[in-house]
């Protein structure tokens, strides 16, 4: 099998992984729903358990992040240009945008930041967290169509996604 015979097989595998990881970000907002908006008190406060689903959402937001920016959209990118050479993924994302398959660069800049701040969580910078998870809660619509748009694009693409 050849390189480029092997792009659809990660497209399928990372499209069940950015799955999993989008269904456990809802369960998670489901069970968060009442607590937010979020507040420096409810991140200080000792419920073990409300933490614990607060590091899941957060440890889920990441892993999709991860999953579609390392394998998903390279690939995706990849099998429509016919070719598995590394590209600048600012070009990849240009690209699918002007395709229509993003929603747009900015909103996966935008959700980017965001990972970007919760993986550097300082003990001192409570606020930003607080902001950050916030602002993550009210745009989530937005990353889920940004998402929901490349796995439909990819469904209609390649036979086995479903």
């Amino acid at each position: 099998m050849t390189a480029a015979e092997k792009i659809p097989l990660t497209i399928r595998s990372s499209i069940k992984e950015c799955d999993t990881h989008l269904r456990r970000m809802n369960r998670g907002l489901s069970l968060l729903a009442e607590f937010f908006p979020v507040s420096e008190e409810i991140l200080l406060e000792n419920d073990d358990m409300r933490i614990e689903h607060i590091d899941q959402f957060i440890y889920r937001f990441t892993k999709l992040q991860d999953s579609m920016g390392t394998r998903l959209l390279p690939a995706l990118y990849g099998y429509l240009q016919g070719n598995d050479q590394p590209v600048p993924f600012l070009d990849i994302l240009n690209t699918l945008e002007k395709m229509g398959i993003i929603t747009s660069a900015a909103d996966w800049q935008f959700f980017r930041n965001l990972r970007n701040n919760l993986a550097h969580d300082y003990p001192d910078s409570v606020d930003q967290t607080v902001l950050t998870l916030n602002l993550l809660y009210s745009e989530f619509g937005r990353l889920e169509a940004l998402y929901t748009n490349v796995r439909q694009y990819c469904a209609g693409l390649i036979e086995g996604i479903q």
